[in-house]
């Protein structure tokens, strides 16, 4: 995933949470906001709950893969995407995540 297309800054994430609109899977929670760029920016959250920094990074590179395949159907949308793991993320594969991340997107009417 492409540094322009990454969400960074605190700010931007405190903006995003309360700010923005939910909708969730059983293993994700998807939180948008619009922002004022030609593009989507996407960060990921994390907990500590979920397991130590190996299981957190681990998820973290699949979500970035998945973002990276979904990425051009996204391309002109100006949104700051935050993606929430929840417990059951911990165990699961690319293919879960991917179907789970299209799914909320569908929801949130970004992807048809």
């Amino acid at each position: 995933m492409k540094a322009r297309h990454r969400l960074k800054d605190n700010r931007d994430f405190r903006r995003v949470f309360q700010r923005g609109k939910s909708v969730a899977t059983g293993r994700l929670v998807l939180y948008w906001h619009e922002n004022r760029l030609t593009t989507f920016r996407a960060g990921f959250s994390i907990s500590k709950k979920i397991g130590k920094a190996v299981v957190r990074n681990r998820l973290k590179r699949l979500l970035r893969a998945c973002f990276l395949e979904l990425g051009p159907k996204l391309e002109n949308t100006p949104v700051d995407f935050v993606v929430v793991c929840r417990q059951g993320s911990a165990d699961a594969s690319y293919h879960e995540l991917l179907s789970d991340l299209r799914k909320l997107l569908r929801r949130a009417k970004f992807m048809v």
